[in-house]
């Protein structure tokens, strides 16, 4: 059985692409929700490309906005674990 969630994003040309969420979590010290996820895309490296944002909810759904510079040691520091866990 596949248990894999998919998320719609909108590129900014306006196609519509389906990504594959590996997390969503919120963070105590921002009061904010973030989300990990991936296109399914490998780099020169053949890792996993993975993407992150924060999530917001609005009145037409949600929106994906970009991770203040401030806030990405926190989310690195999520990533890690995760990585670290499934080792």
């Amino acid at each position: 059985m596949d248990n894999q969630q998919i998320l719609k994003v909108k590129k900014p040309n306006g196609e519509e692409v389906e990504a594959e969420i590996l997390l969503c979590f919120e963070l105590e010290k921002t009061g904010k929700k973030y989300i990990l996820y991936t296109f399914n895309e490998v780099d020169e490296k053949n890792m996993e490309t993975i993407h992150a944002a924060v999530l917001n909810e609005t009145d037409k759904g949600y929106q994906l906005d970009k991770i203040p510079d401030d806030e990405w040691k926190e989310v690195k520091e999520v990533m890690r674990e995760i990585i670290r866990n499934e080792e």
